[in-house]
């Protein structure tokens, strides 16, 4: 099983995975426009047939067929573009239409079939095709990338590319066209080509519609549910040859004045053992609401809840996820297994009326419960079953969130020390392309911080500035966000993953409007002048319209003696563009200090100061942290503040964090310290309780 489950981290298993979740908008239109058309009330389905004719009634059949009804085809395009957008995002426009002409060739094409070959019940075979297609176009497209005689110079980019992808295309088609004409000559039937439901229909031939048969349909189902395989569909066959005749039996038993005798069919296994969709997700949803600690989980149940009452599941199925999480296969094969067996031990028992009436999967759960047996027996049958699923799912889902949790960090934890490498070899990192291991965990933590953002959920700490007299000198405004899942994370990262997402500006504002609240509140307790120290980022500098909005809404906002000093790094100043000496200019016109951060340690740091006017350096932290052992860290700080005094710049000294460090650079002419020794960064409450209150004055 460990195995099988590593195939999740392959571009095969996150494919499917991908896959399912793009899919899932076209599986709710479908269950929507399947419930609304066919709610279970006589007077609503009057009411329907009559709306425009029945023409509402056709419209939601035409929305059904071409979502839920077609989902094999669905699933062949978004499975395929998945894989293609993982192996090579140039091409990937290729691997959906080869998967589409690979599963008609191996179907034989569209005309002159029997049956509808884009239905759900071929999702197996629509799924085995994506992945076997688009794993074979990867090797061709690899090898036929080889042959240089392909490649037509001055050519457009997608004309070279379709010509490239003509020999694996071509091939794909022909082997798919070869092995499908191969099944049908040797059976004699062209079901073979839905190999799914025929394997299955073998398999069930031998061991026939008994309790055995049910408990195996039931597992292999949920077992194929597990690896993104859209179980029940896959066994449509099977429900409708052995399980769907059920309720016809005792209908007619019924009828001629006899006890009904069959408890197995589609509709007993839809309401009493699939409560809520597949899983029993309606359990599922339960357990969410009572064990989850995670907000999102919460938030998950929350979405999923109105949905699964109508049993549809895909939301929380992959939401949570079940799909390949190691943590919830237990629960949730065992959930609609143990809901069988009451179930039909209650029925058999005669505690429970057997079902009688065939009602749709889309029906709400305890109705349908009353609607399938004609009593309310079925409905407190149907409760006494979610009461039960519900206990099975409690504790996996403490599992599961142990393992979320575990899973989320590493991958924090991966991009912050990929973050680090791409900053030690001077290059950008970029976590959200599609070549990155860290793509899709870096954009769903982008969405996180977005929403944060917008709920007032990102932070700012502050830490103290002291003067060489001991008296404050400020404060650093310092970016602090805790992910419910992943902790706290570092403020480089949290500015790439803005800076990739698109929402930095919006970050920008938001810290600088955050900054403007706290001085204003700071204000209210300390009466003389405070420096606040802003960072900007060097994409915050480079765009004029950002900065008028910054500096607009500063304006706003009444700061009293509080001075504003925005620092900003070295990348800022190796743009020395006469209008990036414009901007910084700009913010000394309005009265605000601009710091150089981390100055000393970048490429000619002090040959900056000859073309840029700045109000303060900040010492770069390892030449702080290294003075004491390093004499060339001494001599190159001991240079820095020469400077200082004769181009009129004050020296800020971060990472001070020992008294040793304190006094050496108080001995070399730095007269502001910021660092450990004095103070860490805290929340503005604690900061103010802890300096500006009783104040180091």
């Amino acid at each position: 099983m460990k195995r099988i489950l590593e195939l999740y981290k392959t571009p095969y298993g996150l494919s499917i995975k991908r896959g399912l979740a793009l899919a899932t908008p076209f599986l709710i239109v479908g269950s929507l426009a399947l419930l609304l058309n066919s709610f279970p009330h006589e007077g609503y389905q009057a009411f329907l047939s009559t709306m425009a004719g029945g023409t509402v009634s056709k419209l939601l059949g035409f929305l059904y067929t071409v979502t839920l009804g077609s989902l094999a085809l669905i699933l062949l395009i978004t499975i395929s573009i998945s894989f293609g957008q993982m192996v090579q995002k140039d091409e990937a426009p290729l691997y959906p239409v080869a998967a589409v002409c690979a599963y008609l060739a191996f179907c034989g094409g569209l005309q002159g079939q029997s049956v509808y070959v884009f239905g759900a019940d071929w999702v197996f075979s629509a799924m085995c095709i994506a992945l076997i297609s688009s794993g074979l176009l990867r090797k061709l497209m690899g090898l036929i990338h080889r042959v240089k005689k392909l490649h037509t110079i001055g050519a457009d980019f997608m004309f070279n590319l379709s010509i490239k992808g003509l020999v694996p295309i071509a091939v794909i088609c022909v082997f798919f066209g070869i092995l499908g004409l191969a099944l049908r000559s040797v059976t004699d039937t062209g079901n073979i080509t839905n190999f799914g439901s025929y394997l299955f229909l073998k398999l069930f031939n031998e061991i026939g519609k008994n309790l055995l048969g049910i408990l195996l349909y039931v597992f292999f189902s949920h077992l194929l549910w597990f690896f993104g395989i859209h179980g029940t569909n896959t066994l449509e066959a099977v429900a409708k040859q052995f399980f769907e005749e059920g309720v016809e039996i005792n209908q007619a038993l019924i009828s001629a004045g006899q006890a009904p005798t069959e408890i197995f069919s589609k509709t007993f296994l839809d309401t009493f053992a699939f409560i809520g969709g597949c899983g029993a997700a309606f359990c599922l949803v339960l357990a969410l609401f009572i064990a989850s600690r995670k907000s999102n989980n919460r938030k998950l149940a929350q979405v999923a809840s109105p949905f699964v009452f109508f049993n549809i599941s895909e939301i929380v199925i992959f939401g949570f996820p079940v799909i390949f999480n190691s943590a919830m296969i237990i629960p949730f094969i065992a959930a609609p297994i143990v809901l069988t067996l009451i179930s039909s031990g209650a029925m058999a028992l005669g505690l429970v009326p057997m079902v009688s009436n065939s009602v749709e999967w889309t029906a709400p759960v305890l109705f349908s419960g009353y609607q399938a047996t004609g009593s309310m027996a079925g409905s407190l049958l149907q409760l006494f079953n979610v009461a039960v699923g519900t206990c099975i799912y409690i504790p996996f889902i403490k599992i599961s969130e142990r393992k979320q949790t575990a899973a989320f960090r590493t991958s924090v934890k991966d991009m912050e020390k990929a973050m680090f490498q791409c900053e030690t070899a001077g290059k950008a990192p970029e976590l959200m392309t599609g070549t990155s291991p860290f793509e899709y965990a870096a954009k769903a933590l982008a969405l996180d911080m977005e929403n944060a953002i917008d709920r007032g959920q990102v932070q700012l700490h502050y830490q103290i500035q002291i003067n060489r007299d001991k008296t404050i000198h400020g404060a650093e405004a310092l970016l602090r966000w805790e992910h419910p899942v992943a902790g706290n994370i570092s403020p480089p990262l949290l500015i790439d993953i803005a800076y990739e997402g698109g929402f930095l500006p919006k970050l920008g504002l938001y810290i600088i409007e955050k900054v403007c609240q706290d001085v204003q509140h700071m204000n209210q307790i300390y009466f003389k002048k405070l420096n606040v120290s802003i960072n900007l980022s060097p994409y915050q500098m480079e765009d004029d319209a950002h900065l008028e909005k910054a500096l607009q809404m500063i304006d706003g906002y009444d700061l009293g003696d509080a001075q504003l000093v925005f620092e900003i790094t070295e990348r800022v100043l190796l743009n020395s563009s006469p209008q990036m000496q414009q901007r910084i200019n700009r913010l000394r016109e309005k009265g605000y200090k601009v710091s150089i951060d981390d100055f000393g340690m970048g490429h000619g740091s002090m040959l900056y100061l000859q073309n840029m006017a700045f109000d303060e350096v900040k010492l770069d932290g390892k030449l702080v942290t290294q003075m004491l052992d390093n004499r060339r860290s001494k001599d190159i700080i001991s240079g820095i503040i020469k400077l200082s005094e004769d181009l009129d710049f004050r020296v800020v000294a971060e990472y001070v964090e020992t008294k040793q460090q304190r006094d050496l650079l108080r001995e070399l002419g730095c007269d502001i310290y910021q660092g450990h020794f004095y103070g860490k960064a805290e929340p503005l409450e604690e900061f103010v309780k802890r300096y500006l209150g009783n104040g180091l004055n």
